[in-house]
């Protein structure tokens, strides 16, 4: 695994998510606020929303990070399928979570769309670097290619 290529792409994905969680709440698409866990659990109540959105930013971060990690050793199963069922998972939990009930009528299209899309991004860079990686180990000659022999 090359740890520049898990960095970034985690990166990317973290700050993505929460820039368009931010818009979808600012258009009033979502009904609810991603940075509502803060009032939930009784953490950073004193502090401004802005620090409050990059907590939540650094949390994805991390679950960017093991998401990535976990990806690499299921290259057997398709990611668009994988994370297809995966973003239905996480949605059903994160309204379960939120209201204590899961209405199939209520559950949030956009927010489905913006996992789905993420988790794929997460999903399909690891597998193509975890098969990229495993091709470069087999196609290393046993000898030093700079040698005429």
């Amino acid at each position: 695994m090359k740890i520049h290529v898990l960095m970034w792409t985690s990166i990317l994905s973290a700050v993505s998510f929460t820039v368009c969680l931010r818009l979808l709440q600012l258009f009033s698409i979502i009904h609810w606020s991603p940075i509502g866990w803060s009032k939930k659990w009784q953490l950073f109540s004193g502090h401004i929303p802005l620090f409050k959105w990059m907590m939540l930013a650094v949390m994805l971060l991390i679950v960017a990070m093991v998401l990535f990690f976990l990806s690499e050793f299921c290259t057997a199963i398709r990611a668009d399928l994988a994370s297809f069922v995966l973003s239905i998972v996480v949605l059903v939990l994160l309204e379960w979570w939120m209201s204590g009930t899961v209405e199939l009528k209520k559950l949030s299209i956009p927010i489905f769309v913006l996992l789905a899309t993420h988790l794929r991004f997460i999903m399909e860079t690891s597998m193509y670097h975890k098969k990229a990686e495993n091709l470069d180990s087999r196609s290393k000659m046993p000898y030093n290619t700079g040698e005429v022999k």
